[in-house]
Formats: structure tokens, sequence, C-alpha cells
């Protein structure tokens, strides 16, 4: 397993509308699909920054940027928010490979047991003539 973690590279204020600001963080690289679900079941599970209740959820693209317009009274837990749920994902998104790693891994070992077991009673039929 080879994969790095995700990381924010920039982030910046794209647009003000009244009170409102949307915000938006370029990360290292573009999420496959698989890390984007992670990001937003992070965001869902939420925890990172005390009295900031994030009301819609940040909006992680495949493109690899997020966008998320929030009050601009609220920018410092915005970042925070936003932050937390990159490692949030990162970490899931490791445990899902592993995970997948270690289901590839047993798979491989029980085709070999499977293909060992099959050339066992081929050699035992043959061995009938």
């Amino acid at each position: 397993m080879s994969w790095e973690p995700i990381a924010i590279t920039k982030k910046d204020a794209i647009d003000v509308e009244g009170d409102h600001v949307r915000l938006m963080w370029s990360l290292s690289r573009h999420p496959d699909a698989d890390w984007a679900r992670e990001f937003r079941d992070s965001t869902a599970r939420g925890g990172s920054s005390a009295g900031f209740h994030p009301l819609p959820s940040p909006d992680v693209r495949l493109g690899g940027t997020i966008h998320w317009t929030v009050p601009a009274t609220e920018l410092r837990g915005a970042v925070e928010h936003v932050r937390a749920c990159v490692a949030r994902a990162n970490e899931s998104y490791a445990g899902l490979l592993r995970r997948r790693d270690a289901e590839r891994r047993r798979r491989a070992e029980a085709e070999a047991a499977k293909a060992a077991r099959l050339s066992a009673v081929r050699q035992a039929l043959d061995a009938l003539d």
C-alpha cells in the first residue's frame, strides 16, 4: 500500500454573498470517490471545534478542492472543521485500504490453497491409471 495522505495546500475566499463567504481549499491531489465518501462521513461526525456548528457540509470535489459557504464570523471554525475532516478522512481511508489489502491477501491465500488441493486431487487421479 503506497498511498500518501491528502493534504490541504491552500485556502482562499472566492466569493462573498451578504454576510457569508464562499471558501475553497485546494488539496494536494485529486481524491478518489472512496476518499470523498470518507470525507463526507467525517463531516457528518463533526466534533472539530467547540461552539462551531456547521449547517450545510463542506463540498469535496473530485477535482481536488473543497468548497464551503460559511458566515464570515465563522472563518476560524470553518478552517478548523475542514482541517479536522481531512485528517479524519485520511485516517478512515487508510483503514479502508488496509482492510482491502487484508481481504486481497486472504483471497489469494484461499485461492492458492484451493489450487494446491486441486493439484493433489489431480495427481491422485492420475495415479489411478
